[in-house]
């Protein structure tokens, strides 16, 4: 259906229009960054906190957690709702109690409930690894320093607000301020990879033409980490 409704003639006729395909690719991609945090630069934290010989290796494995979470889930989470038919049987639900709907429907009470717990159990993952991201910022931006600790005790209480006072927003609203602050990583972390260019292209080619080549030869080259990777004609 998927399929077939791309390429109907009211698609086409949208299309060329521009309104369809202005939405479809405001909505996908904002929807996308949300879902996978792919660009937002949440996963380059998390990959940095990590040991590994090679920063090349260790960012090799960043598409696992985007395969996962947008080829699985989200292709679960569409078909559960087409399959049942839950999004026009119930028109006046949306979001995450849609698809709690949906798995009613096919597996009843116990359907709902699965849904429920996983959906407590994404939510509170996604607030812990939000916050371990941001608090490693913060770390970063101190050191470690008797100011570090202080402002970490700090940033942990500012983390907590928006979950209480905005625990009962409304979902247009919270996905307006979402879409604005991943937009704003985004930018972040394209200027980062601009002017780090350099030395990510730099590391790249040093983990696949040199330190790989040299351990499937049985040496034990030293261990790399971001910025000590020498230019070329340079001494090591």
């Amino acid at each position: 259906m998927i399929v077939r409704s791309a390429f109907t003639p009211m698609a086409g006729v949208g299309g060329f229009a521009g309104a369809t395909v202005k939405d479809a690719m405001r909505y996908g991609i904002a929807r996308g960054l949300y879902s996978n945090d792919a660009g937002t630069g949440y996963g380059i934290i998390a990959h940095a906190t990590a040991r590994t010989d090679h920063p090349v290796r260790q960012a090799s494995w960043g598409w696992g957690e985007v395969f996962l979470d947008t080829i699985v889930v989200c292709s679960v989470t569409a078909l559960s709702l087409l399959l049942t038919n839950s999004y026009i049987d119930y028109p006046g639900v949306d979001s995450a109690s849609l698809t709690t709907v949906a798995f009613r429907i096919s597996f009843g009470d116990w359907g709902a409930w699965f849904m429920a717990i996983a959906i407590t159990v994404f939510a509170w993952t996604t607030i812990i690894g939000m916050y371990y991201s941001c608090e490693k910022s913060v770390n970063y931006a101190f050191g470690d320093t008797r100011r570090n600790r202080r402002a970490t005790k700090v940033y942990m209480i500012y983390y907590m607000i928006p979950c209480v006072v905005l625990y009962n927003a409304k979902a247009d609203a919270l996905w307006a301020m979402t879409d604005i602050l991943s937009a704003i990583y985004v930018m972040i972390t394209i200027l980062f990879i601009v002017t780090q260019r350099k030395e990510i292209f730099r590391l790249f080619n040093d983990f696949w033409f040199r330190f790989l080549p040299a351990q499937e030869r049985g040496e034990n080259p030293p261990v790399v980490a971001y910025g000590t990777v020498p230019v070329k004609g340079e001494r090591k």
